[in-house]
């Protein structure tokens, strides 16, 4: 049996707001022109992603005598050195496009800082048993994971999951999408954080009934629903679709309100 082609959850989302747009990045091969913002997003999304892969060791420091506040300054001092490092690796990206890096390390202090008072917690729970150091991060009755890389070649989907709760008390798995503006929740919302419970529900064996859309001080509950699920894979395939040039035309813009400052818009004008 062919496995499927790959599509990245970003994808479906980008979908849903225009089809020509993601016709044209992955079937045309246009480019995007990497930006201000674009870089911005990336180092603090490789911060975050190596704030979770040495999570582990960093919680083996921490011993009975700790306290919350302590527990919170050495997250920070933690997330701090690792900006440091994620900086260096981009220095000619951040020189270029003369972004502050005080002003991200606060962005990502300020990002996590929910994070870390979800961990101090779990943490001094342990604490509270008598585990110590080592045996901390074995004994969490809940362990937060941020940046999360998951793919599927059963689902033929791959992306990255913001934040994961997994219980250690009933094994239970909960996907977390967060959004960094300030208005409503949308329905891509609810379909992109369907789309990474999927492919959380492949990588742990499990079924997820919930999961999270955090936009801005707006926290919701959304249903993973075999429906949403359904219009996942629906979505999928429309994008697999495109790439059969010689029976699919060109998908239609979805609203010509957003052609004003699309980048794409003179290329899309010659299809």
């Amino acid at each position: 049996m062919e496995n499927k082609k790959i599509i990245n959850v970003s994808d479906i989302n980008s979908w849903l707001y225009c089809p020509r747009k993601v016709y044209l990045q992955r079937v045309c091969g246009l480019s995007t022109v990497p930006n201000r913002n674009m870089i911005i997003g990336k180092l603090k999304h490789n911060i975050l992603e190596n704030v979770s892969k040495s999570e582990e060791k960093l919680m083996s420091q921490i011993d009975s005598k700790f306290e919350n506040l302590d527990i919170v300054f050495l997250y920070e001092d933690f997330i701090k050195k690792i900006a440091n490092s994620v900086f260096v690796e981009n220095m000619n990206q951040i020189d270029r496009f003369m972004i502050d890096k005080e002003d991200i390390l606060k962005k990502v202090l300020r990002d996590f800082s929910e994070d870390i008072k979800l961990r101090v917690k779990s943490i001094k729970e342990a604490l509270s048993q008598g585990f110590e150091k080592e045996n901390i991060w074995k004994n969490l009755d809940s362990v937060y994971l941020s940046e999360i890389r998951v793919e599927s070649e059963a689902l033929g989907l791959r992306g990255r999951v913001d934040r994961i709760l997994i219980s250690r008390k009933d094994n239970s798995v909960i996907p977390f999408e967060l959004k960094s503006r300030e208005d409503r929740i949308f329905l891509s919302d609810e379909i992109q954080l369907t789309a990474y419970a999927m492919l959380l529900e492949h990588q742990y064996h499990q079924k997820i009934s919930r999961g999270f859309v955090e936009v801005g001080n707006n926290k919701q509950e959304i249903a993973i629903s075999e429906e949403r699920k359904q219009q996942v894979l629906k979505l999928a395939d429309e994008i697999r679709a495109i790439y059969a040039l010689d029976s699919n035309p060109p998908p239609m813009q979805s609203n010509f309100n957003k052609c004003r400052n699309c980048e794409f818009k003179e290329e899309c004008g010659k299809l």
